[in-house]
């Protein structure tokens, strides 16, 4: 632990003011889903596009938080939360139009930093499989003049599967969710444009986002692929908002193999209740279509 005197903070904190922070922190029913809420598919939201396909991808992830916040205020500078994900994710088409995803995150190693009731550092930790997330897209393609794209909607059900104790990154709940999405692309540019809610069982708030991406095709050393800048958006009922926005890279070696790597920055943070903000996250991931 370290004392109150070490610490830099945005407000001045009383002894009492420590101590209804440290507690009120403890009582809180526990953590919200960590990363960002992800509308991607696999196979990174472009395979496969042919009947019978099927395919896996692995994604690391590591985000940081990096103050502890009430509102839009910053508590306490420096108490972080550090998070590293493993998603294992898979697809299959029974047709181009129709398939079905699996997603299993599992956490590989979280740390978060709280106020003690004296006004140092408490640690928690925590590691094991987080909640599952199976999905239907549902497509329909089109080809324009010069351009072609799809409308999607997925409806989507998250599945319990993380224990319940004093610090899980997932929520442990029943939740039902929908998402909408239009993107279209020339030879050259690319547009998306997607919007999705999610409704948890239990204490979990109504949770809504959106998305805009803004992409460019690219073909370096004859491999295809595109970079992105993307805006995420995400509210809850809690009062709870994040503004994300950073690039993302896409390369097909094969027809078989693809990577991707994204970095995002939470440009407006405001939580509800005391809780860690101020994110950033970057992933890597890397997939197998057949």
């Amino acid at each position: 632990d370290v004392c109150s005197s070490d610490l830099s903070f945005h407000r001045e904190l009383t002894p009492m003011s420590l101590q209804n922070l440290g507690l009120g922190f403890s009582l809180l029913l526990g953590a919200a889903f960590s990363s960002v809420s992800r509308a991607d598919q696999p196979i990174f939201n472009e395979m496969p596009r042919w009947d019978n396909g099927w395919g896996f991808q692995l994604i690391e992830e590591y985000r940081h938080d990096s103050d502890l916040m009430s509102g839009d205020v910053v508590v306490a500078d420096g108490f972080s939360e550090d998070v590293h994900l493993l998603h294992i994710e898979g697809v299959y088409t029974w047709d181009k139009s129709v398939r079905i995803t699996a997603k299993l995150p599992v956490v590989l190693d979280a740390r978060r930093e709280l106020l003690s009731e004296l006004g140092g550092k408490r640690i928690q930790r925590d590691e094991g499989i987080g909640d599952a997330t199976i999905a239907i897209p549902l497509k329909r393609y089109f080809n324009l003049n010069g351009r072609s794209g799809s409308w999607t909607l997925t409806p989507q059900i998250r599945i319990p599967l993380s224990d319940k104790d004093e610090y899980e990154i997932y929520d442990g709940e029943w939740g039902q969710g929908v998402f909408a999405g239009y993107e279209t692309e020339t030879h050259r540019y690319l547009f998306a444009v997607g919007a999705s809610t999610w409704v948890f069982g239990g204490a979990d708030p109504f949770q809504a986002s959106a998305n805009l991406d803004l992409g460019l095709n690219i073909s370096p050393f004859g491999i295809y692929g595109h970079i992105k800048w993307e805006s995420d958006f995400i509210y809850e009922d809690d009062g709870t908002e994040k503004l994300y926005v950073g690039p993302k890279l896409y390369l097909k070696f094969t027809d078989m193999v693809h990577v991707q790597a994204l970095y995002k920055t939470e440009i407006h943070s405001r939580r509800n209740e005391l809780d860690h903000g101020n994110s950033s996250f970057a992933s890597f991931g890397i997939a197998f279509v057949y």
